[in-house]
């Protein structure tokens, strides 16, 4: 017999973020509900929680049986912690493919047999945690974030003209994939920059400030998601994590499509703030020949946004 039941839109969130050094991914973690970390890299070191005391992380994981046990313990084991934080993706693919390696004298790419067998298998051992973690989240009623790091990598889009560079996850292609589809939010994290052009023509100047922003929808420059209808853009502040819940508590949402309408309305409002006549010539040919192309036109989009500094407002 079947045993059906309504779904449950409201469960804990699970959280990815990922971006510049130094831009307080960690310190997400630590403000989140009564977090407790499991850091092979121990960036939990000096970070202060939300009580404004050092956060509680489990010591001593450094392999990957530690990490899987640590993880089955929590599953287990009453304790009052609301949040598991794992910083970093990255460090924690590190372990994984010394689990692999072994003793082997041979790399991840070679081991195993060769023909990429090694990422082969770190991909299963990252399925069968994200197993773990899923059930800690049912069981206990826990919270997910995942920090990682960055890496800048060449895009060949073929919706696109040309290929460019993007921000990416610094892990495999096969573990980023996992843990990109787990996720509720994939979210993307950078201090403010914009650009500076003299009239002499002289090559355009990065400026910045102390501000830092969330991004938690896909663009060209980097991956992003989420499933609770967050802003595209959000300051990233030390509050971000209650911000984040506030959203998070009404449950998962369908997804907002956008369509060409929006996408273009978008673009002509912000047309008039191209100062150079030629430049807003370009774009307007741009978008013609982009058509109903709705990848090209989101493309186009991000870019208006960047040379007119309206990132964020």
């Amino acid at each position: 017999m079947l045993n059906i039941k309504k779904a449950n839109a409201n469960k804990p969130p699970r959280v990815m973020i990922f971006g510049i050094e130094g831009v307080g991914k960690t310190t997400l973690g630590a403000k989140a509900d009564k977090p407790l970390f499991i850091t092979p890299e121990g960036g939990a070191d000096h970070v202060l929680g939300a009580d404004g005391l050092p956060v509680d992380e489990i010591s001593g994981v450094k392999t990957w049986a530690q990490l899987r046990a640590a993880i089955k313990d929590l599953i287990k084991e009453d304790h009052g912690y609301k949040t598991l934080v794992l910083d970093s993706a990255d460090w924690i693919e590190k372990i994984c493919h010394a689990q692999i390696i072994g003793k082997s004298d041979k790399d991840i790419i070679r081991v195993n047999g060769g023909y990429s067998a090694g990422l082969r298998d770190s991909e299963r051992l990252h399925k069968e945690l994200i197993e773990d973690l899923s059930t800690l989240r049912e069981t206990k009623g826990m919270n997910i974030i995942v920090t990682a790091h960055y890496q800048v990598k060449e895009v060949k889009d073929p919706d696109m003209v040309h290929d460019y560079d993007a921000y990416q996850i610094k892990c495999d292609e096969r573990v980023s994939s996992l843990w990109r589809e787990w996720v509720d939010a994939l979210l993307f994290a950078r201090f403010n920059t914009y650009t500076s052009q003299k009239d002499d023509g002289a090559k355009a100047r990065a400026i910045g400030d102390d501000g830092r922003i969330v991004y938690t929808t896909k663009r060209p420059a980097f991956q992003a998601k989420n499933r609770y209808r967050l802003p595209p853009e959000m300051p990233f502040t030390e509050n971000f994590w209650n911000e984040f819940m506030a959203y998070a508590k009404k449950g998962v949402q369908p997804e907002e499509v956008r369509t060409q309408s929006d996408l273009l309305e978008e673009i002509n409002g912000l047309l008039s703030y191209i100062p150079d006549e030629k430049t807003r010539e370009v774009v307007l040919k741009t978008v013609e020949s982009a058509g109903d192309n709705l990848q090209q036109l989101d493309a186009i989009l991000s870019r208006i946004l960047e040379i007119t500094n309206k990132k964020g407002q």
